[in-house]
């Protein structure tokens, strides 16, 4: 991916991933719209390192970021631009002020409204480190600045009609936080779908709102039923079985 920036971030292009005459072609919508009544939402946004906060993992040989992940290869970015502070993540929010206009419009004629990202809001919508086959993980997944935007939509304290969908981690997730129900349903890899690694049980096709409301209640999801049950402790960085087997201890 290449980014060319303007004097202005509204005349940004993001070019290299897929053409936008391919996306026009799809028929793929990317603005900000209502459906039936309900409100759509896209955001844009950008993970930093800062978003995580919790304890690391130590005592294990852990492979840096850049050769864990292949945004740091496949992405070039202005020099005052980086995931080493919140200057990329902020850039990214910066965007989404175009839309405000039109977001203000869906907030006053709709009272259920479903915003979505890419990338991950909080940490607690993804397991501890010491769950992850890659405990740096929650490093290089979301973003601060993503969850103030989410809120300044869906109000600070959320609502019953208050939905975010997030992707990026892998992990079928199914919570409510703070008012806000918080959905990731991943298509994933065709082996994570085989060996079940996602967590969800059937979950796809995930029905989110249908017939004019949202569902009822919450799918099950194996990491938001396990948080649901047991209480989060980032302090514990013993590795689960399943990822120690795949570590030395330095």
């Amino acid at each position: 991916m290449d980014l060319s920036m303007s004097s202005s971030y509204q005349e940004t292009m993001i070019s290299g991933v897929v053409g936008m005459e391919k996306i026009i072609e799809l028929e793929v919508e990317t603005n900000p719209m209502v459906i039936d009544g309900l409100g759509i939402i896209p955001i844009f946004s950008w993970y930093h390192e800062s978003f995580d906060r919790e304890k690391d993992v130590a005592g294990i040989r852990i492979p840096s970021l850049e050769m864990a992940c292949k945004d740091f290869h496949a992405c070039k970015w202005p020099v005052e631009l980086s995931n080493q502070d919140t200057s990329l993540a902020l850039y990214f929010d910066a965007i989404n002020e175009k839309n405000m206009n039109v977001i203000k419009e869906i907030q006053r004629a709709c009272s259920q409204i479903i915003t979505f990202s890419h990338f991950v809001p909080r940490q607690e919508l993804c397991p501890e480190k010491r769950m992850l086959f890659y405990p740096n993980l929650p490093k290089i997944i979301g973003s601060d600045c993503l969850e103030v935007r989410i809120r300044s939509i869906h109000r600070s304290q959320g609502s019953a009609s208050a939905c975010h969908v997030f992707g990026h981690t892998h992990f079928c997730w199914d919570a409510v936080l703070d008012g806000i129900r918080y959905v990731q349903a991943p298509l994933a890899y065709p082996r994570e779908r085989k060996r079940r690694m996602n967590g969800g049980e059937n979950w796809l096709p995930f029905c989110i709102f249908s017939d004019g409301k949202f569902a009822d209640k919450l799918s099950p999801c194996y990491w938001s039923d396990y948080y649901s049950a047991n209480p989060r402790t980032p302090h514990n960085i013993e590795l689960a079985p399943w990822v120690a087997r795949f570590y030395k201890q330095t």
